[in-house]
């Protein structure tokens, strides 16, 4: 599972990778597993013939640095990965989520210093709320996410499950605000264009869904709202591309059992987690992922592999 890279104009940020790195993970994959392209692997699945050393490369969040840095690799090494796009990147009401990223990440000295400013800003302008996180913050939060830190994690409980959306935003611009910084100028930089979309289909990258509107919480959704945001998801595919898209991965690697009603019901075959944590298929629509993290630590404790 692939999210940010840095290189050719893209900052580095927490969790990003350079084409360096990405090389050597597949070569990793390569010798270590049986790394098959997106479609082999697709059917695999479908047809319940996957092995548990087969493999496969993923992408999520419509992010401009994989078209800029991976697309070009995957191309070279002949590799079709799983694309899963959130589709309101492409429209005028955008999701911030990565916008927020950005700031967080290039406009402090460190992302230490932004969580103090935000949790700063929140007592000041909703201390109740402030109050109510430092009682009910759960330390085993996201444990199975080894690579956050513990402020990473203070941050994303209150953000996921304490703030409501006009809270969390209000907080995010009064601070971009305080900092003079415009948003719109980066976004272009950060996200795919419908351009980008063309590509990935020239070179033949299987497309899927990854919600339209990338909620943090979709499985707090009732059935249907469920249901509108995977239509004008697999829609604006459809529309744009001429696509039929049968693959998804949970945004957050959240869902409860009405997003597997929908999913079957938009006639989608297989859907990905956003961790190991099951250590095994448990349907079509679980599928396990290793963030690219866990290999790169794989592969820095293989000391051999590059002598």
């Amino acid at each position: 599972m692939f999210h940010h890279f840095h290189g050719k104009n893209h900052e580095k940020s927490q969790g990003s990778i350079s084409a360096k790195q990405f090389i050597k993970i597949i070569k990793f994959l390569k010798k270590k597993y049986n790394l098959i392209n997106a479609d082999v692997f697709l059917n695999k699945i479908i047809n319940k013939k996957i092995n548990n050393n087969d493999a496969c490369l993923t992408f999520d969040d419509s992010l401009k640095c994989q078209i800029d840095i991976a697309l070009p690799i995957l191309n070279k090494e002949k590799i079709q990965a799983f694309f899963f796009l959130y589709t309101s990147a492409f429209t005028s009401k955008k999701n911030m989520f990565e916008i927020f990223r950005y700031f967080r990440m290039n406009n402090y000295k460190t992302v230490d210093f932004f969580y103090k400013d935000f949790f700063l800003m929140l007592k000041k302008n909703n201390r109740k709320k402030f109050e109510y996180f430092k009682k009910n913050y759960d330390k085993k939060y996201l444990k199975e996410y080894s690579f956050y830190t513990e402020s990473d994690k203070k941050f994303r409980f209150c953000r996921d499950k304490i703030l409501n959306k006009n809270i969390y935003e209000s907080i995010m611009f009064n601070l971009m605000r305080k900092k003079n910084f415009n948003y719109k100028k980066i976004i272009k930089k950060l996200l795919m264009s419908k351009k980008d979309l063309m590509k990935l289909k020239k070179f033949n990258q299987v497309i899927g869904l990854h919600s339209h509107d990338h909620s943090t919480n979709i499985e707090k959704m009732s059935y249907y709202k469920q249901l509108t945001d995977y239509k004008k998801n697999i829609f604006f595919l459809k529309k744009n591309l001429n696509l039929n898209p049968n693959s998804m991965s949970h945004p957050f690697g959240r869902y409860n059992n009405e997003t597997i009603k929908v999913l079957s019901e938009i006639g989608l075959k297989i859907g990905f987690l956003s961790n190991f944590k099951k250590g095994k298929i448990s349907s079509n629509f679980e599928i396990p992922r290793y963030d690219h993290t866990h290999i790169l630590k794989q592969i820095n404790e293989n000391n051999n592999f590059y002598k």
